[in-house]
């Protein structure tokens, strides 16, 4: 195996939810080797891949979305980082995981959306609530009562036009198959 320092990490955006966008998980693998990546490998069936690749993150991001748009004839959105990224980011988790409540991160392809959307999230936060935002690493900590992933205040500033394709949601446990794969 290539060294870590190789390894990345493309999160996709809104496949195999629903009836839309439904691509197979050995058929992403498959772009995704023919896109130029490596040692590919995915997690569960939401749009997690793991390759080796040497190109820069941009590079790879550009590569994967036209492959990806191409092969699946879907509007592509893949957020790329470096697996070191999503180490620190998981790791800096600010947070108590509580019973009943989802860990998330949310990751962005723009600063500019990544301030804005946390300024507009902590604002929508109701008093007293265990919901809560804060900044991470490039991305943005989420904790949210279960059943209110999509119905919260909150949530709705990441469904937003302005805002719904400049991000990705994870999954802290997610996250830590991710990086279980290496």
């Amino acid at each position: 195996m290539n060294s870590s320092s190789n390894r990345v990490v493309a999160l996709l955006r809104g496949i195999n939810v629903g009836k839309g966008n439904r691509i197979a998980m050995a058929d992403l693998r498959a772009v995704t080797t023919s896109a130029g990546s490596s040692e590919v490998a995915t997690i569960l069936a939401s749009g997690n891949v793991v390759a080796t690749d040497r190109r820069p993150v941009a590079e790879v991001r550009t590569a994967l979305e036209t492959a990806y748009a191409e092969a699946f004839r879907y509007d592509a959105v893949v957020q790329v980082l470096t697996r070191e990224a999503i180490v620190t980011a998981v790791a800096d988790y600010p947070f108590d995981t509580l019973d009943e409540h989802h860990d998330y991160l949310v990751f962005s392809d723009s600063a500019e959306v990544t301030a804005r959307v946390l300024h507009d999230m902590t604002n929508e936060l109701r008093p007293g609530s265990t919901e809560t935002v804060a900044a991470g690493p490039d991305c943005i900590y989420w904790r949210v009562p279960r059943g209110a992933t999509l119905a919260s205040d909150a949530a709705k500033v990441l469904q937003t036009r302005a805002n719904a394709r400049h991000l990705t949601t994870r999954n802290l446990k997610t996250l830590r198959k991710i990086l279980a794969v290496g």
